[in-house]
């Protein structure tokens, strides 16, 4: 991956061909369990996926440079009607997941599908890395995740804040006191 790019427009180059068609597969052997009623179309026939749009991208770290990737697919899909009496159609917009997993290091080129299900987009992944790939935390945790980092890398800094002085700072450039495992 390189420099300054993102991983979704990263995944969206490397893997939209291979997920485009997990999601025709997808439509295809779950068109008769979906809902694709419509009220241009009197009776369902034909389906065809028409294109897919990488909406999200949720990654989870994995041990070594490989990460756990989900991918939000936003579907166009193409109703057909089924009596031949009518020539109506229709297009319907599900979204679905898709699970991959891939190594960094082989530049996703082993990358491979894990899981397709329907995707409720309310219902986003919050334990993710952000599109740059650093860890998303929530506002209400930046105290907890700080206190963590510092209870591993300088734990010199909360002995000396819980003595009632005020907050230490932490030069990144430099590996401040004897508790340093940078």
């Amino acid at each position: 991956m390189a420099a300054g790019r993102s991983f979704a427009d990263y995944v969206k180059r490397k893997c939209y061909n291979g997920l485009f068609s997990a999601a025709e597969n997808y439509i295809r052997e779950n068109a008769g369990s979906l809902d694709f009623r419509t009220s241009r179309v009197h009776r369902v026939g034909d389906v065809k996926l028409q294109d897919a749009t990488i909406e999200r991208v949720y990654v989870s770290d994995l041990p070594g440079m490989k990460e756990a990737f989900d991918v939000g697919l936003e579907l166009e899909v193409l109703i057909k009607e089924d009596d031949y009496h009518y020539d109506d159609t229709d297009i319907k917009y599900p979204w679905i997941r898709i699970s991959c997993e891939g190594d960094l290091s082989k530049a996703l080129d082993d990358w491979r599908i894990t899981n397709v299900e329907p995707f409720d987009k309310k219902n986003a992944l919050f334990s993710s890395l952000s599109d740059a790939l650093v860890p998303y935390i929530k506002h209400d945790d930046i105290e907890k995740a700080a206190t963590l980092f510092l209870k591993e890398f300088y734990p010199e800094a909360l002995e000396i804040t819980q003595r009632g002085t005020p907050p230490v700072w932490v030069d990144p450039a430099e590996c401040p006191g004897s508790g340093c495992r940078a």
